[in-house]
């Protein structure tokens, strides 16, 4: 009995970090640019897209956004500036229309280039978000709440 009392929380915990340890390169490459999409994203209204790292200012050439809505052929180009390891742009829909939205961020450094997101394999994918209508988002809400 005294066996399987310390035999079997072993065996657990070792099933357990094997679970959770993943390794992708998509988890542990890229661990300096920080990104949580905003969920949801609503037609019509302006959004943060903003991203954390931690390089040192002085170390990063340049830091850009690129994006585009289902209504543009190519991705524009946008330089951004950070205060304290914040990059933010502010999507404006007046300016950006669209239905959809597809971006990814990146930050040149002296030694390094940097992105988020990437994949699994390491390699860099933009997000894909759909822009909602406000308003059949909060109906859809009230009724799951129901």
């Amino acid at each position: 009995m005294l066996k399987l009392i310390f035999i079997l929380p072993i065996f657990i915990f070792g099933q357990i970090e094997n679970q959770v340890r993943d390794k992708s390169p998509g988890f542990f490459k890229n661990q300096r640019l920080h990104h949580s999409p905003p969920k949801p994203l609503f037609k019509g209204r302006s959004h943060n897209l903003d991203f954390l790292t931690n390089i040192p200012q002085d170390s990063v050439l340049s830091s850009n956004l690129f994006f585009k809505t289902d209504l543009m052929d190519y991705y524009h180009e946008i330089s951004l500036t950070g205060k304290a390891g914040l990059y933010t742009f502010i999507y404006k829909p007046d300016e950006y229309p669209g239905n959809r939205l597809q971006y990814y961020f990146t930050i040149n450094t002296k030694k390094k280039l940097f992105g988020t997101p990437i994949n699994d394999r390491g390699e860099l994918h933009p997000i894909d978000k759909l822009l909602i209508n406000p308003k059949e988002y909060f109906q859809q809400r009230r009724r799951l709440n129901k």
